[in-house]
């Protein structure tokens, strides 16, 4: 019998991402679980500077994050029956440490523990929110026990794989305690502008370059916040430097971002045409639906029937345009009652939600559920 007990459950999830930086939908799923009680532990990606696993209590209740070497080199070429048998003693060296048998290995990547065989009678999630994870799906897709994905797209590539293939929309985490933002920070916008904030990652090459720098040298007078991390060598920071309007803030804690994003106006989603399919559903529409502020955004698939939500043009030469409209209508487009429209549609998206139905379809098939 599969186990997810409050009392008993020790939860594992493997993360392409580390714990450090920009939160993302599989650090909120860690953080929702472990305030419903579960005990989790984070796998960071390996860092071969390490001889050993740390483990190291986060600032959160119940939560852990762990650091560790690869497993082994090179194995994925590895014989299944031995790779398996290294992955096993690896998981069972990390329960050793902790003192307790996982009941839930909760797998966002397919780059590594890809075959779950190894995890034998631990409930086993894949779970996929990003559909350039594209190393061994077909293995870590059936070999789960049940799995989830984002998008239509991402299901379509798994679905044939494991009949129990469900779509979770992205989440948002709304229980979280927000910190404030530093005087400093706070003076970075102006009442005698308006702030225009893009979030994320400002080295990552879908990003449409051309477009955002059109963008701020078309209108001088609009004052940019751009939030993420960045290099100095990175396209947009090359392009844009010298641009005076713009604010580059580069990483900042992810429980900052409600703030930031109260003191917009407007806030941008722009990725190029041709990677529509791999940005199907940013994560970061969540959070700005959130905020309630006015969303213009480069086409994204997984809103194509929610259009009054943001202001999305289907071919990014409409882009500057409808840009253009919003910031010269923003009583109209960040009124009470649009702004309450968003609030409500992140609200019913909660990773508290989302987690809600997963443990819906976790009881459908008789595998017990949070």
């Amino acid at each position: 019998m599969y186990g997810l007990s409050k009392k008993t459950t020790q939860i594992l999830i493997i993360s392409p991402e580390p714990w450090t930086g920009h939160f993302v939908s599989k650090h909120h799923y860690a953080i929702t679980l472990a305030s419903k009680g579960y005990k989790v532990y984070f796998l960071n990606p390996p860092n071969n500077d390490l001889n050993n696993i740390k483990i190291n209590q986060t600032k959160y209740k119940n939560l852990w994050s762990i650091s560790a070497p690869q497993v082994a080199k090179g194995l994925r070429f590895y014989p299944k029956r031995l790779r398996n048998f290294i992955e096993k003693r690896w998981l069972q060296k990390l329960e050793n440490k902790i003192g307790q048998k996982f009941s839930t290995i909760w797998l966002f990547e397919n780059s590594r523990f890809y075959d779950m065989d190894f995890a034998e009678d631990r409930l086993k999630i894949y779970h996929q929110v990003d559909l350039n994870q594209n190393f061994h799906i077909k293995e870590a897709v059936s070999s789960a026990d049940i799995c989830f994905c984002t998008t239509d797209y991402i299901l379509d590539k798994i679905k044939p794989y494991n009949a129990k293939a469900y779509k979770i929309h992205h989440g948002v985490s709304l229980h979280l305690k927000n910190y404030r933002l530093s005087e400093k920070q706070k003076n970075k916008f102006t009442n005698k502008k308006i702030n225009v904030t893009y979030i994320g990652n400002l080295g990552m090459h879908y990003m449409d370059i051309k477009l955002l720098a059109k963008l701020v040298t078309n209108f001088p007078n609009i004052q940019f916040q751009f939030v993420g991390g960045y290099h100095e060598n990175d396209p947009l920071y090359k392009t844009c430097k010298i641009v005076n309007n713009i604010c580059w803030w580069g990483k900042v804690e992810s429980e900052l971002i409600p703030e930031i994003l109260s003191f917009s106006d407007v806030v941008l989603v722009s990725y190029q045409t041709k990677y529509f399919i791999d940005q199907a559903s940013p994560h970061k529409i969540m959070e700005y639906l959130a905020s309630g502020k006015v969303i213009v955004s480069t086409y994204t698939d997984e809103y194509k029937d929610k259009r009054h939500l943001l202001e999305m043009v289907d071919d990014s030469k409409d882009y500057i345009k409808r840009f253009d409209k919003v910031i010269n209508n923003l009583n109209f487009y960040n009124s009470k009652e649009k702004q309450q429209t968003r609030i409500l549609f992140a609200k019913e998206h909660s990773y508290e939600k989302q987690l809600g139905k997963i443990t819906a379809l976790l009881k459908k098939h008789n595998l017990k559920g949070l």
